[in-house]
């Protein structure tokens, strides 16, 4: 492909990732008649390599439409996706700390995806989600940290918090690495208004206690599209909402100190209006049965 099929191609490249970014994430206790049965490793180098084109693909074109280098962007971001997709392993792990750590480490494969994108040294800013909150490390010269509040995370998170029939569960949470919540019934529901027995939004986590004995896997569900919407956020929601708030003064000062995140919900609801995203939906909710165990 020349330099210029490319340039032609890239908008519309980019316009599916962020189309595919702004999907729902699906909840536990869905349909699952989608399973199949595959040895493990296949579908690890399934997602793997899918994973591995999200991030190689950001990253080139988006380095690309800067007048970088393609091939630079595609190669270290296709280095990241599969970091990402590593932490997601992680998170769906049975020991304690699995989601903590599977999240900073697909933040860290995230992170590099975006920094190939932009141009920059793979490792100069690095991003850390804990909770509703983002911490920003920029090693470009002195290490400067400054955290971040995702105001659209917290904005879940306060919806989950003033259900009256919730509870906190502190060790799922830290474990976890993000808010997890209980209900003693099945109250949760997903997009189109079904009883799910979990729910993963903004960041955070809510679980129906009525089938306690399929904790072990709804939790590690839960907690991989916890880590798929901080890799949607970063590699693409943000770096677009950077460049927007970047234009003035005020919102440019405000984007130091709050990651909106308007373009998730904006994005959905132009999807859903216009268009059938429900195979996109399903990779998402696919590559969570495949790691919670429920894909063989």
């Amino acid at each position: 492909m020349n330099r210029t099929s490319l340039t032609r191609a890239a908008p519309g490249l980019l316009a599916a990732l962020l189309l595919l970014a702004a999907a729902p994430l699906p909840a536990w206790g869905q349909d699952r008649s989608s399973e199949w049965t595959a040895p493990r490793w296949m579908g690890d180098v399934a997602f793997v390599g899918t994973n591995a084109l999200f991030g190689g693909l950001t990253a080139g074109v988006m380095q690309h439409l800067d007048g970088g280098d393609f091939r630079d962007g595609f190669t270290r971001g296709a280095f990241g996706g599969m970091a990402a997709y590593v932490g997601r392993r992680i998170a769906a792990a049975e020991f304690s700390g699995a989601g903590l750590v599977g999240r900073q480490v697909s933040a860290v494969g995230a992170s590099v995806v975006r920094n190939a994108g932009e141009g920059r040294p793979s490792f100069q800013e690095l991003v850390f989600p804990v909770g509703p909150v983002r911490i920003y490390v920029d090693r470009s010269e002195d290490t400067d940290v400054r955290p971040r509040v995702a105001l659209y995370d917290v904005a879940w998170l306060v919806t989950f918090v003033a259900r009256s029939e919730t509870r906190v569960d502190w060790s799922a949470s830290l474990s976890s690495g993000a808010p997890v919540f209980r209900s003693p019934q099945r109250s949760y529901k997903n997009s189109r208004g079904e009883p799910v027995d979990g729910l993963a939004a903004g960041g955070s986590i809510g679980l129906s206690d009525v089938f306690e004995d399929r904790r072990r896997q709804v939790l590690p569900h839960e907690r991989v599209h916890v880590l798929q919407h901080d890799f949607a956020f970063l590699i693409w929601s943000d770096p677009v909402e950077k460049r927007l708030m970047e234009r003035h003064r005020w919102t440019r000062e405000l984007s130091r100190h709050v990651d909106l995140g308007l373009l998730f919900p904006t994005l959905r609801s132009a999807v859903y209006q216009g268009f059938d995203v429900r195979h996109s939906r399903q990779l998402a909710e696919i590559e969570a049965m495949f790691l919670d165990g429920g894909v063989r």
